[in-house]
């Protein structure tokens, strides 16, 4: 396959790797500290140069992924998951290993 295909199709050398994450947010915040809390991962995720797609309310999930045609790489996956760990207000972050994030989905 041609290299402008592969980059179409993100294929090869061209593949887009992200991860699934998974957490909870303690019961007893009320909506604005859920807010505060909220913000704040994002600002994190940002601040990495990550993408997060998803939401919740006390329970989030949701897709992390690298900047617009980039990948997140395992260290991206710790970061995030050493976050969510440390924080007090925080329960039961998981985050999934690296996957492709355009194919294999439904498998």
């Amino acid at each position: 396959m041609k290299k402008r295909l592969r980059k179409k199709r993100r294929l090869g050398e061209f593949r887009e790797d992200c991860f699934e994450l998974t957490f909870e947010m303690s019961a007893a915040l009320s909506n604005d500290e859920i807010d505060v809390l909220t913000d704040t991962f994002i600002e994190m995720i940002e601040s990495n140069g990550l993408q997060f797609s998803g939401g919740g309310n006390n329970r989030w999930s949701g897709i992390v992924q690298g900047p617009y045609r980039g990948s997140a790489t395992e260290s991206d996956r710790q970061v995030v998951l050493d976050w969510l760990n440390q924080h007090p207000n925080v329960l039961n972050a998981h985050a999934g290993p690296l996957r492709d994030a355009w194919y294999g989905w439904s498998s």
